[in-house]
C-alpha cells in the first residue's frame, strides 16, 4: 500500500513539473512584410532559412502576398533577429 502511495505521488509531481515547463515556453507570432522575392522558389529560400533558426517553430512565407507569418518562442528570438534571419537571405524585412 505504501509503495502505491508513493508511485502516485511522484507521477503528480511528474505531471505537475511537465505543465510548469511547458507553461514557461512563451509563443509569439509576427507577420513581416518582405521585399524582393520574385517567385516561389524565392519564399521557399526564405522560409527553409526561418525553419532552420533555433526559436522558430512555424513559418508561412507567402510569394503572392510578399510576407512572412512567423510563429517562434520569444524567449529564444526577437523580432529584429528574425528580419535579421530574413535579410541574411538577400531580401528586405519590412516592417514589425
Amino acid at each position: 500500500m505504501r509503495k502505491r502511495n508513493m508511485v502516485g505521488l511522484l507521477m503528480l509531481a511528474l505531471i505537475l513539473s511537465v505543465g510548469i515547463a511547458g507553461a514557461a515556453t512563451s509563443s509569439a507570432t509576427v507577420t513581416i512584410k518582405i521585399e524582393g522575392m520574385h517567385c516561389g522558389n524565392c519564399a521557399s529560400s526564405v522560409e527553409k532559412k526561418l525553419k532552420a533558426t533555433t526559436g522558430v517553430e512555424e513559418v508561412r512565407v507567402s510569394f503572392p502576398k510578399k510576407e512572412a507569418w512567423i510563429k517562434y518562442d520569444d524567449q529564444k528570438i526577437s523580432v529584429a533577429q528574425l528580419h535579421e534571419v530574413i535579410n541574411s537571405t538577400g531580401f528586405k524585412a519590412r516592417g514589425d
